[in-house]
């Protein structure tokens, strides 16, 4: 089994409904995959202690991590709390770390994977997400990678350029519209802050807990 811990800020309240949004699009998809497991934690629930029990709970600690909220170069947060920083980022060691958190691949990524985290998944500068309409396709974007890894035996990085071709294939469609250029700008604006930190062959079958 597969275990994936999912902490959304859906009491954030400026962007609460494309967080809510985001983890119903991961949810749906994962649900269905029989050898995963998902654990959610929602906003006023997104606290460092939550989170580290869950954690805890792991026998092996082999897991999956999303964030999906706001962040700074070495923290996710929420509008009540910090729930993973540079104090407790040793309790994602074994972990597949996966973030649509602005800018938190330029610290806490890197310190990630020197801590024992396998892959990090993330953005390394801030991104926006304006176009409430558009919020289906800004998270399916953001979203294809970590999906993708999941319902397949690719490795992390076979995933990871599968969404970039995958945003391609949706900035290419609005490319055709040109009443929607702010979208499109902003779709290339979050493909080109994705990156991918450590073991780029991991595969799904390295986080299974026997």
């Amino acid at each position: 089994m597969i275990n994936i811990i999912i902490a959304y800020d859906d009491n954030d309240s400026e962007l609460g409904d494309y967080f809510e949004i985001s983890f119903n699009d991961i949810n749906n998809t994962l649900s269905k995959i029989d050898d995963v497991k998902v654990k959610s934690i929602r906003g006023l629930d997104c606290t460092e202690d939550n989170v580290v029990e869950m954690i805890d709970s792991f026998e092996e600690r082999l897991f999956g991590f999303v964030g999906l909220s706001h962040g700074i170069d070495s923290q996710l947060i929420t509008d009540n709390d910090v729930y993973v920083d540079m104090d407790n980022l040793s309790h994602f060691n074994k972990s597949l770390f996966y973030s649509t958190a602005c800018s938190s691949a330029v610290k806490l990524g890197k310190e990630l994977i020197k801590n024992g985290c396998h892959s990090y998944v993330g953005f390394n500068q801030v991104t926006h997400a304006t176009y409430e309409d558009f919020y289906d396709i800004y998270t399916k974007c953001e979203n294809y990678c970590l999906k993708d890894f999941l319902n397949s035996n690719n490795t992390i990085e076979e995933s990871f350029n599968n969404m970039l071709v995958y945003f391609d294939e949706q900035i290419h469609l609005l490319d055709d519209e040109s009443d929607e250029i702010l979208v499109l700008m902003e779709l290339m604006e979050i493909r080109d802050s994705f990156v991918l930190y450590g073991n780029k062959g991991l595969t799904k079958l390295d986080l299974i807990e026997s």
